[in-house]
């Protein structure tokens, strides 16, 4: 295998590490207000709820994206789009939380700029986003 792959593998580990494991999801609820009367509604608190499955799809995406890629011997795109698929899907449930829960979402033209911004990183850089 080429050193250089192992070297942006290495970089990814350490980027992802810094990013931090909080998804989407997970941040838009800690931004919640609890004293907005929609927060105790049902659906805010079902999509609260729903939330920690964004953090562990974004726990084992971490660790998973350098695996495939070392072992696909360095498919980026597979494992790119997955990502962002994986992070549009983050970014639209935390919307949809945001705005069950009394607050105003995002726009999906907000959301696709927010994706596609983290896969033109990845794609520039050679790395799948996070």
């Amino acid at each position: 295998m080429n050193p250089q792959f192992f070297s942006k593998v290495a970089l990814l580990a350490i980027v992802a590490c810094l990013g931090g494991c909080a998804s989407q999801s997970e941040l838009a609820a800690l931004r919640l207000d609890p004293n907005n009367p929609h927060y105790r509604s049902k659906d805010c608190q079902s999509s609260i709820a729903a939330s920690t499955v964004h953090r562990d799809v974004k726990n084992v995406t971490m660790v998973a994206t350098p695996v495939l890629l070392v072992l696909s011997g360095g498919l980026l795109l597979p494992v790119l789009a997955t990502n962002a698929g994986l992070d549009a899907a983050d970014r639209i449930d935390a919307s949809n939380m945001t705005t069950h829960c009394g607050g105003q979402g995002e726009t999906a033209g907000e959301i696709a700029g927010s994706v596609a911004t983290g896969a033109a990183l990845g794609a520039a850089t050679g790395l799948a986003p996070k």
